[in-house]
């Protein structure tokens, strides 16, 4: 098998050398003295063979190179030149193999597309050296030659300094982004959402360009990213005054937008949705909003939020409301209403040792003040008559779809429904789509 390289411009001495390393080597250039100097110089190299003439020329390509043993053909030329030849190689003589092309700038790409022409741009090369160069000393790192070389993949270290250190993969859940594979030590790790990260972990990150940037920069700097990392929207339902003003200063979506929200809420490209507190909108928010929701019920400014720990979606709502505390420059505490001590089930008793090392990595990793609080008993009396105190926010998370019924009482649901201050709802849902 060989390769053609076309035309003797810059760099196809060396890249030629590269070449000819794992493959036999045609070079079709035009007589002359660029044809001459090359020749002397790489005279050296056994499995090279150079075709003088034009690459244009079809009799070049029927008469002196075998096209059946090509595997691909690389062009330095200029870009019309390199359209003229794909069109002959691809229609007269159906070569279905790779087409390259080494452009100096970028060029419009939808002729080279219809021709399946792969591009190397060599500004987007040295854009990507030099991002894997600067960006965050060699922690993140751009892959050159792989699909659109936008930042829709990217290569990420996770450091002993980083926040996401020690953190399940569900901690780190973004809607448009996703963990693709994980590289630790000498093994390469298929991502599971329980999966905690280790120092030296390196994640392969693949999305929405704009998404990997929010993931990029809660991974390596801790930044917040809610509600984008849900969506880009802001949306406003029926409700007006300084609460949604103090809101919407804190939360910096892309855009608000006014809704008239009836029967179903609205959540296409939402972060978040702002609902009055009343019960059929509680209601309505635990049976299919799959984007967080605040029940606005005047309890502002949020200094001190109390999140209830009594609830399925626990690790996925103590990671969303970690970031909402920060936005907010609250003080954060987690409420564990559990059996009393001598009568704690295994799973309660790995519940708090989980909450207590939460508290510790976080106040630790992003400085913020966390405090547990255990309560023994009935978890929706304790939580509303912790409420009566120092709090502003009540924080729940919940699986949507499911509320409580006579025989069947759903804590969240409950609290949610009976609180007298603001609630934040985060449903735990898969962020990819």
């Amino acid at each position: 098998m060989s390769i053609v390289v076309l035309g003797l411009g810059r760099y196809v001495e060396e890249i030629t050398e590269i070449v000819a390393g794992f493959s036999d080597v045609i070079v079709v250039e035009r007589e002359g003295e660029k044809l001459r100097s090359f020749l002397e110089k790489e005279k050296g190299i056994d499995n090279l063979r150079v075709v003088p003439g034009s690459a244009t020329d079809l009799e070049l390509w029927k008469e002196k190179i075998d096209l059946s043993s090509v595997e691909a053909v690389i062009s330095f030329l200029d870009s019309e030149t390199t359209l003229t030849i794909a069109k002959v190689l691809r229609k007269a003589f159906r070569f279905k193999e790779s087409i390259i092309f080494v452009a100096k700038e970028r060029p419009e790409s939808k002729e080279f597309r219809e021709l399946s022409i792969e591009l190397v741009s060599v500004p987007d090369l040295l854009g990507a050296v030099l991002k894997n160069l600067l960006r965050s000393k060699g922690i993140v790192r751009y892959p050159v030659g792989i699909g659109m070389g936008r930042g829709e993949v990217a290569e990420v270290l996770i450091t002993r300094s980083s926040p996401a250190v020690f953190l399940r993969l569900s901690d780190l859940r973004m809607r448009g982004v996703r963990v693709a594979l994980i590289y630790r030590e000498d093994r390469v790790i298929l991502p599971r959402t329980d999966l905690r990260l280790q120092p030296g972990d390196r994640l392969l990150v693949v999305g929405e360009p704009s998404r990997i940037e929010l993931f990029l920069n809660m991974v390596i700097r801790g930044e917040p990213n809610f509600p984008l990392k849900w969506g880009p929207k802001g949306i406003s339902c029926n409700v007006k005054g300084e609460e949604v003003d103090y809101v919407k200063e804190k939360l910096k979506v892309r855009e608000w937008v006014e809704e008239k929200c009836a029967e179903e809420l609205p959540q296409e490209d939402a972060g978040i949705v702002l609902l009055d507190g009343k019960n059929p909108n509680v209601d309505l928010a635990f049976s299919g909003l799959r984007v967080p929701s605040l029940l606005l019920r005047g309890s502002f400014p949020y200094e001190n939020i109390l999140v209830s720990a009594n609830t399925e979606a626990l690790s996925f709502l103590l990671a969303n409301v970690v970031d909402f505390a920060r936005l907010f420059g609250s003080r954060l505490f987690i409420l564990f209403v559990t059996s009393i001590e001598k009568m704690m089930t295994k799973e309660e008793k790995e519940i708090l040792e989980s909450l207590k090392s939460f508290v510790e990595r976080t106040s630790d990793a992003v400085g913020l003040e966390v405090k547990l609080i255990r309560k023994e008993g009935n978890p929706v009396r304790e939580t509303l008559k912790l409420l009566e105190g120092k709090f502003n926010l009540l924080a729940v998370g919940y699986t949507p779809g499911r509320r409580s019924r006579f025989w069947s009482p759903y804590v969240p649901h409950l609290l949610a429904r009976k609180a007298e201050l603001t609630t934040l709802l985060v449903p735990e849902v898969i962020l990819e789509r």
